[in-house]
């Protein structure tokens, strides 16, 4: 499709939205920036441009057409970058894509990818996946995968000391990197959104169990989507790729099994389909209390790479404050809201959470049998 073939209503409600982003983008990250004009343009060697004589930001009507709205942002603050450059620090003596306008992009919280030293964005934009993880973040998820084989074991025991392995090997290789002081370069961040106006109770609490089990952090936002230029509710996971990775995996397990969970259960008790909430909340519930129990998982880490559980939590300590400062430098106004949860059938919420309890991670269902073949 040629920028001629979209349609002239829909490019005006894109620039609308680029309007929108950059002045909250400016207000967000507390950068003074005055107003710009933005265009979309068939560009074929940019996927944006800064014009400083004329003050004009535009951008690549391919990228809006081939890519997702987070995307399309960080490219959006790339060139809000080359702007700031030019309004407040027009005399400093730079280049391009230097000193100076890396620390635009630190302002205003540009992914690495976006940031490159050279400037240069590549031609076909990375996912996450293809933001090379390193063959030690490799060799972990292979592991993972065949312990999560074993996972499904109908044998209890076998599963839960599966599941209790993968915590553990996701410890002792945050711990390890920590230890090489790897922090920035490994940081990057995914997007997740069922495209809908509200965030299920089910959709926040399986968010939930993310944030407090998996080493990310979770952040309830919003994503705009240009095929039909609807903004809808969505949720960024932060952290290290591998770890956004094995919760990417989790989020989409969860969603699988409650909806399977439920079929059978409904089937076998006959029980009325308004109950499908408390249901699948229960169930939810069971396996985030089981996950909370699953042995020591500091101890054992704490012994195979002989250090004391008190300095091990002291290094967990500071790969939390590195990740929290990440999360500070993109979500510079960020504020914490809790979840009421709503009202639930006591009865169907405990035999939901019966068979939360016995849920087990499975190894990922993906044609490839490999991690991240749910997004696209």
């Amino acid at each position: 499709m040629q920028i001629s073939d979209v349609p002239e209503q829909m490019t005006r409600l894109w620039i609308a939205q680029l309007y929108k982003e950059h002045k909250e983008i400016a207000w967000y990250h507390r950068v003074a920036l005055r107003p710009v004009v933005i265009r979309i343009a068939d560009m074929s060697s940019n996927w944006g441009q800064w014009d400083s004589f004329l003050r004009t930001i535009t951008l690549s009507e391919k990228l809006i057409r081939e890519y997702s709205w987070d995307v399309v942002l960080e490219v959006l603050k790339h060139e809000m970058a080359h702007q700031y450059v030019s309004e407040c620090v027009p005399d400093a003596g730079f280049k391009p894509h230097g000193d100076v306008f890396k620390d635009a992009c630190r302002r205003l919280g540009v992914a690495t990818w976006a940031a490159k030293a050279t400037g240069d964005i590549p031609r076909e934009i990375p996912t996450i996946r293809e933001r090379v993880l390193t063959q030690d973040d490799a060799r972990l998820l292979e592991k993972v995968e065949k312990l999560l084989s074993l996972a499904s074991s109908s044998n209890e025991h076998e599963s839960l000391l599966a599941m209790e392995k993968v915590r553990e090997l996701y410890a002792k290789h945050n711990l390890d990197r920590i230890k090489q002081s790897l922090f920035d370069d490994v940081m990057d961040s995914l997007y997740l959104t069922k495209n809908k106006k509200k965030t299920d109770p089910t959709e926040a609490k399986i968010l939930s169990i993310l944030n407090d089990h998996f080493n990310v952090k979770v952040i309830h936002t919003h994503l705009y989507n240009a095929k039909d230029c609807q903004r809808y509710k969505a949720a960024e996971i932060l952290g290290r790729r591998e770890n956004i990775l094995m919760a990417e995996f989790v989020y989409f397990f969860l969603n699988q099994q409650i909806e399977s969970l439920w079929k059978a259960h409904k089937k076998s008790s006959g029980c009325a389909g308004s109950l499908r909430r408390s249901y699948q909340m229960g169930v939810l519930s069971g396996f985030d209390e089981k996950l909370a129990n699953v042995g020591s998982v500091e101890a054992k880490v704490a012994q195979n790479v002989g250090v004391a559980t008190t300095e091990l939590r002291s290094l967990m300590k500071i790969e939390r404050s590195h990740l929290d400062e990440f999360v500070e430098k993109k979500y510079p106004r960020l504020s914490k809201k809790s979840w009421g949860g709503g009202r639930f059938d006591s009865g169907t919420f405990a035999t939901g959470k019966s068979a939360g309890r016995s849920l087990n991670l499975n190894r990922p269902m993906t044609s490839s049998g490999r991690f991240g073949g749910y997004l696209t």
